[in-house]
């Protein structure tokens, strides 16, 4: 079932397509529109209001139904331009390896990579980055991380299986895929049995690193971030909030230099239904969170 259809089934959509503010008022003038047509018709004496059905009214008001309906349709995508800077924000409904730009994917403060024995899930962005490119050459993913938190601190922690050097929420590595680059941020704690935990707050350090990596040696060009920590990393904070806090991090971190013009938020359109996602929604909570 595609995105749209998903949207008409949840319940957020249609408390929003027919209880907002907008949507009334797209109703009202509607109706009052095609009202004044009427009475300037009358006046003309091109129809008699007198005798126009008595269910004529009805039909107005279904009329106003359909029109909201129209022009609340679902969205696949919202924007927000931050005000007085060359800085906007995008929400887009889609596969995050199918958006051009560079590439953000979540990972735990070990960066273990095995999905083999289950420590990462396949269905994971960590795991289907890995599985997209490094299938038959995990080794290889393990030196490129290896090489990329050269001289990182890091302290040595016990677990059952896997890594155990652990690096600070927000260490990040860069990957060079083609012409495509990707940016592993660690931003979940793995336990001793490896089950992924993470904080808002832990959040918040992890993308304050990323933002501070991209800045020095990332590259100025479009950035594109999941909805982090609604997943895997158990989080129970609604997907909209979560990219509200994504966008004013951005926003926040941009304040000293700008390392990038536009950040995009993507939500897998498999996520919808689990989460009630409304764009529109989302729309006005950024521009409550954000100036």
């Amino acid at each position: 079932m595609n995105y749209h259809l998903r949207s008409f089934r949840t319940k957020s959509y249609w408390l929003y397509a027919l209880c907002s503010v907008d949507s009334l008022k797209t109703f009202i003038a509607v109706v009052g529109g095609t009202w004044t047509i009427v009475d300037i018709s009358d006046s003309f004496h091109l129809l008699d209001k007198t005798d126009l059905p008595a269910f004529w009214i009805y039909v107005l008001m279904v009329i106003g139904i359909i029109t909201v309906i129209i022009t609340r349709r679902p969205v696949k995508k919202i924007s927000y331009k931050y005000p007085g800077e060359d800085l906007s924000i995008e929400v887009r409904i889609d596969d995050i390896f199918n958006i051009s730009g560079q590439k953000v994917i979540s990972t735990n403060t070990t960066f273990d990579t095995d999905i083999a024995n289950g420590i990462i899930s396949p269905n994971s962005l960590q795991g289907q980055f890995t599985n997209k490119f490094y299938s038959e050459r995990v080794n290889e993913l393990n030196e490129k991380i290896d090489i990329g938190l050269n001289d990182t601190e890091f302290t040595v922690i016990e677990k059952e299986a896997g890594k155990n050097h652990r690096y600070d929420f927000g260490t990040t590595v860069k990957f060079r895929e083609g012409d495509q680059f990707f940016y592993w941020f660690a931003m979940s704690d793995l336990n001793y049995n490896n089950n992924a935990r993470t904080t808002l707050n832990n959040v918040q350090k992890s993308l304050d690193g990323l933002w501070d990596f991209i800045a020095n040696k990332g590259e100025k060009i479009d950035i594109v971030i999941p909805a982090i920590g609604s997943g895997l990393g158990r989080l129970k904070t609604s997907r909209k909030k979560l990219i509200a806090i994504i966008a004013q991090s951005f926003i926040n971190a941009s304040e000293e230099s700008i390392f990038s013009n536009k950040l995009i938020i993507v939500v897998h359109p498999s996520d919808i239904s689990k989460s009630s996602l409304n764009l529109f929604e989302v729309k006005d909570l950024l521009r409550h969170y954000l100036p």
